[in-house]
């Protein structure tokens, strides 16, 4: 699958985990289930979605473990319960805010509707789940006329509930609030709107990635925090002829804190790596894997995007260490660990780029500006392995539109392979 394609599609968490699994289906890995008892074949690619915003895909092999991690997530409106208010001869949808959204990069841009719908079925505990993407722009935040606030350049003060909420049409008299969102999901999915139950539901900027400079040497797209980490660990799981086990970790809820039963933070990793290593010690009849060799012989990599320094903004970075756009992989330190990375796992992946010819770069945040959280220090803790934090840097991370280097995103791509083989 091409990248920029992968990218476009993934507007949902939901949508990002079945394209993975569709993409996955076409290289001829196997779908496995929590519930079933797994019989693994050295080399043979497999996947598990144990919820439908999370995926695990994995290529058992020799003792060696190497694990790719990313999540699925990215900041979104996402659309409260009751959610269409009439006002002002206009419908608006109730929503909040879901993670760290740059808030004013939502204002005046069509926007489309996707996500999960949850439906009645025969058995109560097993509700039918559907995927809506509405495929095209169905409602706007309109800012407000400069005229009607002449302070508007001069303050940035927006408050998401009062603000933010997108207009989605004209008030029609003889509907009712509800109905005029979640009838017209239903009208476009052929399905009866009583049927409907709960919804998680998000607007998201429909935009296409698009190449932009003078030599089209940039990235200009939503979501590329963090479906580039996505595309990375899956595309060199394809690809991987490598002897080792290999293993590409998609999680949910990265963006608010992790803390779910499909987050990192939590021990659904742990239970489906127990099951690949209790079905390879199975097949081998000994036991060739153990939670004591995983220390000895594990590495984790955790994919997420880096702070880019801002050419507008120079003075926000390190003073001495800048990450540049175009200067390749980042590899992500603090000393509060907040990232994975510790001089001895950094000198692992600093080495294994110097042997592939693969670019890297350093960062460091400014000791006066924290960082933003990641999977690594979330997943070490549950799985004591090494390993660091790495990325491509992005500028206007959070934004309704964010801006990457071409060849930064090629050498990650280059990353994520060479990690997997390198003996």
């Amino acid at each position: 699958m091409e990248e920029l394609e992968y990218i476009k599609r993934g507007v949902s968490p939901f949508h990002v985990v079945e394209q993975s699994k569709e993409w996955l289906l076409q290289e001829t890995f196997t779908e496995l289930f929590m519930q079933d008892d797994w019989e693994l074949e050295p080399g043979r690619g497999y996947y598990v979605s144990p919820y439908p915003s999370v995926l695990f895909a994995f290529r058992p092999g020799d003792e060696q473990v190497r694990i790719v991690t990313g999540h699925t997530d990215q900041p979104m409106l996402k659309v409260k319960p009751n959610p269409t208010i009439k006002r002002e001869g206009g419908l608006v949808v109730n929503v909040e805010s879901y993670g760290g959204m740059i808030l004013h990069t939502w204002f005046d841009r069509p926007l489309g509707l996707a996500g999960k719908l949850v439906c009645r079925s025969e058995d109560v505990f097993h509700p039918h789940v559907l995927l809506y993407d509405s495929r095209r722009p169905v409602a706007v935040i309109p800012s407000l006329a400069i005229h009607m606030d002449r302070e508007v350049n001069k303050k940035n003060e927006l408050n998401c509930q009062v603000h933010l909420l997108p207009l989605c049409g004209l008030k029609e008299e003889n509907a009712t609030d509800e109905e005029a969102l979640l009838a017209f999901v239903a009208e476009q999915m052929d399905i009866n709107v009583e049927d409907i139950l709960d919804y998680d539901f998000y607007f998201y900027n429909p935009a296409e990635p698009e190449r932009v400079g003078v030599r089209e040497e940039l990235v200009v797209s939503p979501r590329l925090d963090n479906l580039t980490s996505c595309y990375s660990a899956l595309a060199g799981m394809v690809s991987a002829g490598s002897e080792h086990t290999c293993i590409a970790a998609l999680f949910d809820n990265e963006e608010i804190g992790s803390r779910s039963k499909q987050g990192a933070d939590s021990n659904l990793f742990s239970m489906v790596l127990g099951k690949i290593l209790f079905s390879m010690n199975q097949s081998m009849g000994t036991a060739v894997m153990s939670g004591e060799k995983l220390i000895q012989n594990g590495f984790v990599v955790s994919l997420d995007v880096a702070h880019a320094c801002h050419p507008n903004y120079g003075e926000k970075s390190d003073p001495t260490t800048k990450t540049l756009l175009g200067g390749g992989v980042v590899l992500k330190t603090s000393g509060s660990q907040k990232y994975h990375s510790d001089s001895a796992s950094a000198g692992v992946i600093l080495q294994l780029c110097r042997e592939h010819g693969i670019s890297c770069q350093r960062q460091i945040n400014r000791s006066d500006i924290p960082g933003g959280s990641t999977l690594g220090p979330i997943v070490s803790s549950y799985i004591p392995i090494p390993g660091v934090d790495a990325g491509v840097g992005i500028l206007a991370m959070h934004s309704a539109v964010e801006t990457a280097a071409a060849v930064d995103l090629q050498m990650l791509n280059r990353f994520v392979s060479a990690f997997f083989a390198q003996d």
